[in-house]
């Protein structure tokens, strides 16, 4: 199963108050019940707080990848009670010892206290002397969810450089949480969900099920890699292994994984930095990924085809008229096919240029056009900026985009290409709209936190990611940011842009930055979409992009979010940069482009 802090698929897990005969019940447990892990108590619990550990010394065992070892509830070491807070500060450090010295991986602890100083403070030691094993923090589910979600917010706030090691354990009680409950728990770093037997209900063969409620809770959990952990007594006579399999089978019978989901699947979470393709040329296997899409080129294809019928579609008694199709930036060929297939179906004929200044992609090009399908085509070996055509276009199409929409320089590409257009050529795509969104994410911020520099990217913060969010919430409805036309018939183009943007937090949370999205008009009612509200369905050439915050802010339900947002051009590069003004006035983030741009030249 490898590290717990880490787990793939979702898995589940039983906790015992003890081992009778460790050997015993390891053989029980995992080859008998097929738990995949356990959680054990690492020292009994005790009303003298007297340090009993379990009998578990000389076993060997696999205690790093199948265990979870949990500190005993009625160590309080913040209780109010000097002599209860003094002897549960000292057995919390004899667990603490044994813990590492047994190699568990993981320790969970129960977050009862508001206050939870001297826990913070103790954890602290434990996360640095145990060379960073992870925690696991376990809070009981009251019906005050603001109140158990600051209980959790305290305590990391308390542990700022430690945030990447410690995990959060929901236990369920017979209420249910809300969805939007849910969402804010989803962004924060959750990692289990403890279940207790006794909010299972028996089925008409007495076998232990769970609520409709409960099932769809756990249902998307699973599509969040979170883990289920079983407690309690076999209070319905079957065993433990039938929650164990009834958990599984929820798990087999889950919604079936989108095409989005499929392909991005071991993508979440995960930053990348956005492509560059102007600067530099992309590799074979980048275009292989993109090409797979089942949407995008679909939908070329039905704008070019629409396009076609609308300019070329002969007059009564006349002959149709032939488009000069001019595909800028052609890379392997994917939008020269869906041109050549809108010219088919449409009975339009078309010319077509392909215009492609990447050598390699160049030889996959030139090869393509030996089929017979694609004898229309004539390959250019050009920056489309620089080329002087024989001839201008009726249709010009490009495929620039960014996740952002106009972080791969689609503006400067297209506004130095139109001059190939006719006066009345049309562009696909002829609008974009990129737009901004507040969001907490406690694994993305700290994958942010945790990320190398290097010399060209000195501060993670400053940078922009692309990455397929999962454990995010949305603190407010999606705006739009910056708009683009094409062609651009301004006297003077200027793609240099500046918005203020006001959101209102719709719960109390942590803003740890923003999401940009992007949607694209190809033409007239053709769209392709990454808004979230107007997702192209199955389309996964595009993952969100991230821009994060340095210092993440506490937010107040119905309090005011103000981000003011710039796209700087320069003769030679473009970059963006980011400022939050209220709650609180933080430092712009990426100033004067030094952290991370895009070069407008190879």
């Amino acid at each position: 199963m490898g590290n717990l802090f880490d787990m793939g698929d979702p898995v589940c897990g039983i906790e015992y108050k003890s081992f009778s005969h460790i050997e015993k019940d390891h053989q029980e447990i995992f080859n008998i019940q097929k738990f995949a892990f356990v959680s054990v108590p690492l020292s009994e619990k005790h009303e003298k707080f007297e340090f009993q550990p379990l009998e578990i010394y000389n076993y060997s065992f696999e205690w790093g990848t199948k265990v979870i070892g949990v500190v005993p509830d009625n160590i309080n070491v913040d209780s109010p009670d000097i002599d209860i807070r003094s002897k549960s500060v000292n057995l919390l450090k004899k667990i603490f010892k044994l813990a590492s010295y047994v190699g568990v991986n993981t320790v969970m602890l129960n977050l009862n206290n508001d206050r939870n100083m001297n826990l913070a403070r103790m954890c602290a030691y434990h996360l640095h002397e145990s060379h960073g094993r992870p925690l696991w923090l376990r809070i009981s589910l009251s019906k005050d969810s603001d109140c158990d979600w600051r209980k959790w917010n305290n305590f990391l706030s308390l542990l700022p450089e430690n945030q990447n090691k410690i995990g959060l354990v929901l236990e369920l009680s017979e209420e249910v949480p809300s969805e939007t409950d849910m969402m804010r728990w989803y962004s924060e770093v959750l990692l289990g969900l403890s279940i207790s037997t006794s909010l299972f209900v028996a089925n008409k063969g007495g076998y232990p099920v769970l609520r409709r409620e409960f099932q769809k809770l756990i249902s998307k959990s699973f599509k969040k890699k979170v883990q289920i952990i079983i407690h309690g007594e076999d209070i319905h006579g079957q065993g433990m292994d039938a929650y164990q399999k009834y958990i599984y089978n929820l798990y087999e019978n889950k919604e079936p994984a989108s095409v989005y989901e499929e392909f991005s699947r071991g993508y979440e979470e995960l930053l990348q930095i956005p492509l560059q393709p102007l600067k530099d040329n992309l590799d074979n296997s980048t275009y292989e990924i993109f090409e797979k899409d089942p949407i995008k080129y679909k939908q070329y294809e039905e704008a070019i085809y629409q396009i076609l019928l609308d300019r070329g579609s002969p007059v009564p008694g006349g002959e149709p008229t032939q488009q000069v199709v001019m595909v800028v930036g052609a890379g392997r060929g994917p939008l020269v096919r869906s041109s050549l297939n809108a010219s088919r179906r449409s009975k339009i004929p078309v010319k077509v240029y392909a215009v492609e200044k990447n050598e390699s992609a160049l030889i996959i090009l030139r090869n393509l056009v030996k089929d017979p399908f694609f004898s229309e085509v004539t390959i250019i070996d050009s920056d489309m900026r620089d080329w002087e055509p024989p001839e201008k276009a009726d249709i010009l199409v490009s495929e620039l985009l960014g996740s952002f929409s106009d972080n791969e320089l689609s503006p400067e590409c297209l506004d130095g290409a139109q001059r190939l257009m006719k006066s009345d050529g049309l562009s696909v795509p002829c609008q974009y709209t990129s737009y901004l969104a507040p969001i907490s994410s406690r694994k993305l911020y700290n994958n942010v936190a945790t990320q190398p520099s290097d010399s060209s990217h000195e501060d993670p913060f400053h940078l922009g990611y692309v990455v397929r969010m999962q454990c995010v919430n949305l603190l407010d409805k999606v705006k739009s940011c910056f708009t683009f036309h094409h062609p651009n018939h301004d006297s003077v183009i200027d793609n240099t842009r500046h918005i203020s943007l006001q959101f209102t937090s719709d719960t109390e949370s942590v803003l740890h930055g923003f999401a940009g999205y992007f949607d694209a008009q190809l033409y007239r009612d053709v769209y392709i979409s990454t808004h979230p509200d107007t997702h192209s369905p199955d389309m996964f050439s595009w993952f969100p992009m991230f821009f994060p915050i340095k210092q993440p802010q506490l937010v107040r339900q119905g309090e005011k979010i103000v981000i003011d947002f710039w796209r700087v051009v320069e003769p030679t590069k473009v970059w963006y940069e980011w400022a939050l003004s209220e709650p609180v006035t933080q430092p712009i983030h990426n100033s004067r482009g030094v952290t991370y741009w895009i070069g407008l030249f190879s």
